[in-house]
């Protein structure tokens, strides 16, 4: 299983754990540098942040999303970010 699919079952997963998941406050820290990858199986291009974007929204999910980290995460239920490509810098 690749890691962009072990991603996205974690959102599916927590949406699924989380009941009302259209109530929910959602987050996604975009800090993936741009660093892209090529999918063999769609043989497309993307960083790590993407699929996490067209998750969200094929499951019409409101979410808030930025570079930075908010100062206050407790007004969110859920925050995303991907590891995978991270390098500071």
């Amino acid at each position: 299983m690749t890691l962009n699919k072990r991603c996205l079952m974690a959102v599916f997963v927590l949406m699924f754990l989380a009941g009302q998941a259209s109530a929910l406050q959602i987050f996604v820290w975009h800090h993936d540098n741009g660093l892209r990858v090529i999918d063999p199986v769609y043989n497309q291009s993307y960083t790590a942040t993407q699929p996490i974007y067209r998750a969200l929204n094929d499951l019409h999910l409101d979410f808030d999303s930025s570079t930075v980290l908010p100062d206050d995460l407790s007004q969110y239920d859920v925050v995303i970010t991907c590891l995978a490509f991270y390098c500071p810098g």
